[in-house]
């Protein structure tokens, strides 16, 4: 097809853009493209997992006990060995395959997976800010978290069914949570059946067992040396470390309105 030589022109023109110049269009000034990694805390796996778990723990979490878990490590690392990278640390084998059983195992969202770099119990430093805040909004020293049950309705298997079915009648299963002055998750659990009481979902959950890891740190309160505490209303009991009050320390009518416990 032999076009005229002004429609030939014309079609230069147009296909060819225009300079920014002849437009009076003002171009932002090109920037350096940037390279974002998110930090990610590792202190549930190098802090809690390595050091404190024993075999319960780790069948619990991971379907296996430490030395299963060190034997499958060694045979899939030639697969799973992270490759060295110059962007950030590499995530090391043994994490790799506690993630995986996790997952695995738990049939949980990689959200849930990912949980205990987000909730986490604080440090005394954390422990210390939180107990200001609540001293300074209520008046009451050391306190540290408040701790309540929520019943989240579930699907009950045909087997075992009553032992779900919660007070107000229908089933669930109970989530337990530990919130700070802001109203931030420190501590969650949710494994039990909703016919549990309270005070049982606590004797099940990891705060209770992992209690002598909590942040510690006693002042002066009228003479009684008080360590940080927990209260909850009053399904909870009164537990005190190793479940024996402070010596001094009196029960008022005002105490017996809620529990304490650290």
């Amino acid at each position: 097809m032999i076009l005229s030589y002004g429609r030939r022109e014309r079609q230069q023109i147009l296909g060819t853009p225009l300079p920014a110049s002849i437009l009076g269009l003002s171009l932002p000034p090109t920037r350096t493209r940037e390279m974002w990694v998110k930090v990610r805390s590792r202190e549930w796996w190098e802090k809690v997992v390595l050091l404190e778990f024993g075999d319960n723990e780790w069948r619990e979490n991971f379907r296996m006990n430490r030395e299963s878990f060190n034997r499958l490590c060694v045979m899939v690392d030639p697969f799973m060995r992270p490759a060295e990278t110059t962007v950030r640390t590499p995530v090391p084998l043994p994490m790799r395959v506690a993630i995986v059983l996790y997952k695995l195992g738990s049939c949980g969202e990689y959200r849930l997976v990912a949980n205990h770099n987000f909730i986490k119990v604080p440090d005394l430093e954390e422990a210390t800010q939180i107990a200001a805040r609540f001293q300074r909004a209520f008046g009451l020293p050391q306190i540290i978290g408040c701790i309540d049950g929520s019943h989240i309705p579930i699907m009950p298997p045909s087997d075992g069914y009553r032992d779900f079915i919660n007070r107000k009648g229908w089933a669930s299963y109970v989530l337990q949570g530990v919130v700070d002055d802001q109203c931030c998750f420190w501590s969650v659990s949710c494994k039990v059946p909703g016919s549990a009481h309270d005070a049982n979902v606590l004797r099940m959950s990891e705060i209770y067992r992992q209690a002598h890891r909590l942040p510690k740190r006693a002042i002066d309160v009228e003479g009684v040396g008080v360590n940080f505490y927990i209260i909850g209303d009053p399904a909870y009991p009164y537990w005190i470390g190793s479940s024996k009050a402070t010596p001094g320390l009196k029960c008022t009518q005002q105490s017996r309105s809620h529990s304490m416990f650290i």
